[in-house]
């Protein structure tokens, strides 16, 4: 039997789990309050950015900077829903550190291998700062908030490539990168999201053009179907977008739920929005809601990568908003975020503290073992989007946005062109390039030797001495008045009927009095 000190042991053991797990009524501001402060800060603690020898913007090993714009994005609705600015210092920092040297979240160091996603997320994090009014920039020199999201979008469709599949983006921006030959639904997607929001805050006719454009464009290619389930990507560069990789994943439903919801709000409830809005809700519901609680499609078989534990993050943050942007859908999205927040909540029990975050919400408050950014992410957003009922919508310019714009912000913006596509190279072509390099490469080498040899010159080209220079040997013409080989000399034998003519002399090459410097000799020139 074990001793009571054993049985104490043990308690105390589990002890921090039965104190620290979180407990919220999704019906009380204050007590979700209080929960998501509890998560962000597990959050935070991921974040070493702040700290002196580090990168500030950037997390650690294994998250790429995308996640990092994304968490910061997180911390700014954080403190739209809440009011708290615990983290406002860190997340001016590193989102002024990684503006780049052309202020458009192209930092040199992210370059080479940057998606068009990657920035898109930095840019809607500025974009969310400029509608929920977080503070400025502190420099008036630097870019608004605004602006950066202008330079984003000014950039990304410099880069719409009708090469291939008749439009859209590719996912990777270096056309070298492994990946560029897809089109994917996030980056168009995440296109489509800032143009809407940017037609809705400077009320630019000019940016919801491009939404429609991009909606189309995602439509026609089958990317959106007619039952508006949403698919992963295209292969554009051998398939030119004729098969699709269907995998339905909950941030690209997100975003375009997000888009398409700020264009039925920024075109008056247009009919059309209207029904995309509702469509894709209606889809999101079935596929990503089968119990009323939010799961991502690679939970059940147990193969969600760091990136993809971080998608129910988004898929809740653009729902709140979309309640927000077409108010018809507030009772079916409230419900499913207060029942998947309460859920969320439930199964924070792990690690150290008792309130590390899992992925899965759909254990009966079990945590899953799992833990990291992108899991305290999901369950922070999807709190905070039950307190949508009590903040205000996003600001616009003309609704109280105080973000400077600069609608030719970025770099080279302005002169944009869209971007050149390069075909595969076929069988035929390879062959030729091969053949032809093999013939350069010959002839460099003959060169060479041609260069370097003296076998191909004659000993009688050894330059002459100083006093056989100065001698004028006559010229030896034959009797047709051509040069002859043979030197003057020998005996008469060897010349055969040569005519031998004497030096000009200095006094015959005397130009004639009459002809200046200039000018033209008559009759010479027929």
């Amino acid at each position: 039997m074990a001793s009571a000190s054993a049985v104490l042991a043990m308690l105390l053991l589990f002890l921090p789990w039965m104190v620290n797990a979180i407990d919220v009524d999704v019906n009380s501001t204050e007590s979700v309050k209080k929960a998501a402060s509890i998560v962000a800060h597990d959050m935070v603690r991921y974040y070493k950015g702040n700290e002196s020898g580090q990168i500030p913007g950037l997390l650690p090993k294994p998250y790429y900077w995308w996640e990092a714009g994304a968490m910061f994005g997180a911390l700014i609705s954080y403190r739209f829903y809440t009011g708290d600015s615990t983290y406002d210092a860190i997340t001016m920092q590193a989102m002024q550190f990684q503006i780049g040297p052309f202020g458009d979240y192209m930092p040199p160091e992210q370059t080479s291998s940057m998606g068009n996603d990657d920035q898109a997320f930095w840019g809607m994090a500025a974009l969310a700062a400029a509608e929920t009014n977080f503070p400025n920039p502190p420099n008036p020199k630097d870019p608004s908030w605004l602006a950066l999201a202008q330079a984003v979008f000014n950039e990304q469709v410099g880069r719409w490539d009708t090469r291939s599949c008749n439009g859209g983006i590719h996912w990777q921006v270096p056309e070298i990168n492994a990946g560029y030959n897809l089109k994917n639904t996030i980056s168009n997607g995440c296109l489509f999201n800032i143009a809407a929001r940017l037609a809705r805050y400077t009320g630019d006719d000019h940016y919801a053009e491009w939404a429609v454009k991009i909606w189309d464009w995602l439509a026609r290619i089958g990317l959106i179907d007619e039952s508006f389930h949403v698919f992963d990507n295209a292969e554009a560069m051998k398939l030119n977008c004729t098969e699709l990789d269907r995998n339905r994943w909950t941030y690209n439903a997100g975003t375009l739920l997000m888009g398409a919801s700020t264009m039925f709000n920024y075109t008056n409830g247009d009919a059309l929005w209207r029904n995309r809005t509702a469509g894709l809700l209606s889809t999101i519901t079935t596929d990503f809601f089968p119990t009323d609680i939010m799961r991502e499609g690679c939970e059940d078989i147990g193969t969600c990568n760091v990136d993809q534990r971080s998608f129910k993050a988004y898929l809740s943050r653009w729902m709140a908003v979309t309640t927000q942007m077409a108010p018809f859908t507030f009772t079916k999205i409230h419900s499913l975020l207060q029942s998947s927040a309460k859920a969320a909540a439930a199964q924070c029990t792990g690690g150290a503290s008792g309130t590390t975050c899992g992925i899965k919400w759909r254990t009966d408050g079990k945590w899953d073992g799992t833990d990291g950014v992108g899991q305290s992410m999901s369950a922070l957003e999807v709190l905070l989007g039950t307190l949508v009922k009590e903040t205000r919508p996003p600001v616009t310019s003309n609704t109280g946005g105080n973000s400077a714009s600069n609608p030719t912000a970025g770099h080279n913006s302005s002169d944009a062109q869209t971007q050149t596509y390069i075909p595969p190279a076929t069988r035929g072509s390879k062959i030729g390039a091969w053949f032809l390099t093999a013939v350069i490469v010959v002839m460099a080498v003959w060169t060479t030797w041609f260069l370097i040899s003296n076998s191909w010159e004659e000993k009688t080209t050894a330059v002459p001495s100083k006093e056989k220079m100065k001698e004028k040997e006559p010229m030896v013409l034959d009797l047709k008045g051509k040069r002859s080989s043979q030197l003057v000399g020998g005996d008469s034998s060897s010349r055969k009927s040569v005519a031998v003519l004497p030096p000009i002399s200095n006094e015959e090459t005397t130009m004639p009095k009459d002809v200046e410097k200039g000018e033209a000799i008559q009759g010479k020139v027929q």
